[in-house]
């Protein structure tokens, strides 16, 4: 999972059909819980799903831009353009399901 910054959101999604970005702070506790889960889940996927994450403390106009109200919060790119946002920690199990879903829209 590759740590991104406001500069590097610019070009998000524009070489992956599904991307992810998780938007967390180092005081948050469950986005602790959250990062291991999306990291084993990038393992998996490979290529196929293009995982980021970005610090909204170093990064907090972008993530008022897109309307980033409480952390751990992920949006789901199709194709470069934001198209869903999912907030709290979630469980691999429940990610994996909800992303297979995704890849399936985009390939349909």
């Amino acid at each position: 999972m590759q740590a991104i910054t406001s500069k590097e959101f610019e070009h998000i999604g524009d070489d992956t059909a599904v991307t992810v970005v998780d938007f967390w702070a180092d005081w948050c506790g469950p986005c602790k819980m959250q990062t291991p889960v999306l990291e084993a889940l990038d393992q998996e996927y490979g290529d196929q799903v293009k995982f980021a994450s970005l610090d909204v403390d170093q990064n907090q106009e972008l993530a008022q831009s897109l309307g980033i109200m409480s952390i751990p919060s992920m949006v789901v790119f199709k194709n470069g353009m934001p198209t869903e946002k999912v907030v709290g920690f979630h469980p691999k199990a429940a990610l994996k399901k909800y992303l297979d879903e995704k890849l399936g829209e985009v390939t349909a």
